[in-house]
């Protein structure tokens, strides 16, 4: 056995206590939406209208989830925008957090009297006793509109949190919080100005605890609800953060066998009066530091949450030394089942066990029975906690359980012709080997080399009984394949692929299944099978020449007028398929083709065409080409709103002028015959168009235009 002991041992198995202690996964599953979801939780909503006399309604609580106004966030490095993005949506320490109200549409909140809320059961025990939640408001104020349109305070923006006891009843603690917009203006809420104070101004409060003692309800259901509204009526929008968690109502103590000094550990989420039993306060933060503790020595600690609600918790230095140790046994010798029984002592306090059955399994009972899927032996540990302390140790062993169905051996029960092949056996705590009813081997593996029959008698450590037999023979025939095209093209290479062996051995050097060939000639591969017999199988290869893709193009530029192409192949050969990629999307086949451009825009620079060759082989080569494209000067236009001929010289950079010189259009979205929005007069006017060709060269060109209504 081990008894494992580090200083990185202790450092996990102390993290490992506390989180145990707290972690809501324990005692409230997805309390604090740490599935992702809203498992557990029940939400609910409906609308409040006091606006007019034509909307004055309260529909009733809908009891569902709906997406928008109950969200999940994932998000932790996300701030809400309408706080300036300072508040952050996921408090520091979570994964999630819930959004209760503000559905955003179209980057605007959405608004109009609705009400939103998710409630949670929780059945109290020692161990969730304590109920802490965060939450951060943003509330949207009312009432810096006109007197006339002020609102009551039941008609603000609003978010509230209940507790509820198991009739339904409100458990009146300060736990419970309910705040409207108009009280958010003094109880530590900040302020923010959107649109530069143009809007109304928005009130928030950045993530605030709150702790809930909750021992005077152990052994009864409670629940606490979150809601938030908008204002009822329905201009103004209001909505909130939060998550929960629930942990044990105590301190947690870590001073353990080998420590000089003691720590005490509070929940987290409170201020802290750490005071001592002569009632001097020794402390304010979550831990207490103690140096060379008297054992025994009593501390109270007074916690505050931000609503002001106090718990007084006690603990005392006392030392709490726990031994881990436990017994096996099975169950039966066929059940392949383990009695773990606990043997485990403690100074102080009580324990709680975390068993690691060796096979990716865990318990956190005493004394479990566990089932393995694999017989033989297993490495099992038990670690312990002490709580209220962090003290906790671990003990590892070495076991055995037992099914004669699962005991066997590998290894391959064929071998080559002369050579040889080992079985290994499993699933038991000690092995003998028979021949002839004699014992051969009382190892866990055997070497055979000549047919046999003989038998594996495995045992358990208490004396379990499997028998097998086993018969070993010469390796029956197997085939080695090689797959993959028989040729290539010139500067191409091809992959091979072998199958049928496990290892293989390439005439290259490669040892992969595949190879890629980059030369004809002869490529032999040699294969192995599962239990080491050899085959080989060799496969010419051929390098194919690849067709020649030249052409000429009769007419070397397009315009919007003249935007048609001619293409011929250069030499064309049998048995190769000619394609043409055409540059704007279009395709053509054959060795002459005539190609029409349609929108030919002036800002285009050029078109790539593109010549693709293919023989019968699959062999290809491309040409490209490039085919310039001019812009079109018109020496007439007619923008007469018909659709045709309405912009002049569109995509081009121009100066259009008329007889006088005055500048009348700049720009290149093409001039539309106005000038500040007037329509000139049919004449000739004079434009300065520049661009840029195809080489990266800049191009001026100056001429005149009539324009004709």
């Amino acid at each position: 056995m081990k008894r494992k002991k580090s200083f990185f041992l202790y450092y996990f198995f102390f993290f490992f206590a506390v989180m145990f202690t707290y972690s809501s996964n324990l005692f409230c599953q997805n309390i604090g939406f740490e599935q992702g979801n809203f498992t557990n939780w029940t939400g609910y909503t409906w609308v409040l209208r006091t606006d007019s006399a034509n909307i004055n309604l309260t529909s009733p609580k809908i009891s569902n989830i709906v997406n928008g106004r109950h969200s999940i966030m994932t998000d932790t490095n996300a701030y809400d925008p309408n706080t300036g993005r300072k508040l952050k949506i996921i408090p520091s320490g979570s994964k999630y957090s819930a959004k209760l109200g503000g559905e955003v549409k179209n980057g605007v909140v959405i608004k109009g009297g609705l009400m939103e809320s998710l409630s949670y059961k929780l059945k109290v025990d020692q161990s969730n006793a304590l109920l802490v939640y965060k939450f951060a408001v943003v509330l949207e104020d009312p009432k810096t509109e006109e007197p006339k349109a002020k609102h009551a305070k039941f008609e603000e923006p609003r978010f509230k949190v209940t507790l509820f006891d198991d009739k339904g009843d409100t458990i009146k603690n300060c736990s419970n919080y309910d705040v409207y917009a108009s009280d958010a203006k003094i109880n530590n809420f900040q302020t923010y100005y959107p649109f530069g104070g143009t809007a109304n101004p928005i009130f928030w409060r950045d993530w605030t605890a709150v702790g809930a003692d909750l021992s005077a309800y152990i052994g009864k259901t409670i629940s606490i609800e979150f809601m938030a509204g908008d204002c009822t009526r329905g201009a103004h929008y209001g909505y909130a953060y939060f998550v929960a968690e629930c942990h044990p109502l105590n301190i947690i103590i870590n001073y353990c066998e080998a420590d000089l000094n003691a720590t005490l550990t509070a929940p987290a989420g409170f201020k802290y009066s750490w005071i001592d039993d002569s009632g001097i306060i020794v402390g304010t933060n979550q831990n207490l530091s103690i140096s060379n503790p008297t054992e025994g020595k009593e501390f109270t600690c007074n916690m505050t949450s931000e609503t002001g609600c106090t718990v007084a918790l006690k603990a005392k230095t006392e030392r709490y030394v726990p031994k881990a140790n436990f017994t096996s046994s099975l169950v039966g010798c066929n059940t392949n089942s383990v009695q773990f029984t606990d043997l485990s002592t403690t100074t102080k306090g009580t324990l709680s066990y975390l068993w690691d059955f060796g096979d990716g399994t865990t318990s956190t009972d005493k004394n479990p029975i566990h089932t393995y899927t694999t017989s033989g032996v297993h490495k099992v540990s038990l670690q312990v906690s002490n709580p209220p302390s962090s003290c906790v140790d671990m003990l590892q062993k070495e076991i055995d359980s037992f099914s004669s169905d699962l005991v066997g051996t590998t290894g391959s029960r064929f071998y080559c012709a002369n050579k040889k092949t080992t079985l290994k056996a499993y699933g038991a705590y000690r092995y003998e080997w028979f021949k002839d009813g004699a014992i051969i081997s009382i190892a866990d593996s055997l070497v055979v080399d000549t047919p046999e029959d003989i038998w594996l008698i495995g045992y358990s450590s208490s004396g379990c009984v499997a028998q097998i037999p086993l018969s070993v023979r010469e390796e029956p025939q197997w085939q080695l394949t090689v797959d993959g095209p028989t040729a290539f093209c010139y500067g191409d290479s091809i992959q091979l692929t072998a199958s049928g062996a496990i290892t293989y051995q390439w005439s290259t050097g490669e040892t992969t299944s595949s190879i890629y060939v980059k030369k004809p000639g002869l490529y032999t591969v040699a294969g192995l099978s599962p239990i080491g017999c050899e085959q080989s199988v060799s496969v010419n290869i051929d390098e194919v020449a690849l067709p020649e893709s030249n052409f000429i193009m009769l007419n070397p530029s397009v315009d919007a007028r003249r935007s048609i192409l001619k293409c011929f192949v250069v030499g064309p050969k049998p048995n190769v398929e000619y394609n043409w990629e055409m540059g704007d999307g279009s395709f053509e086949t054959g060795t002459i083709i005539q190609h029409r451009y349609s929108g030919v825009l002036n800002a285009d620079l050029e078109y790539k065409v593109t010549l693709k060759a293919t023989n019968a082989v699959g062999c290809f080569t491309e040409t490209v080409k490039s085919l310039e494209i001019v812009p079109f000067f018109p020496n007439v236009f007619t923008p007469n709103g018909d659709g045709i001929n309405d912009l002049l010289m569109e995509g081009i950079k121009i100066l259009i002028y008329d007889r006088n010189g005055m500048l009348l259009y700049s720009g290149n979205t093409g001039w539309d015959g106005k000038y500040n929005g007037k329509d000139m007069d049919s004449d000739t006017y004079f434009y300065t168009a520049s661009y840029i060709d195809k080489n990266n060269q800049q191009q001026t060109k100056k001429g005149s235009v009539t324009l004709l209504r």
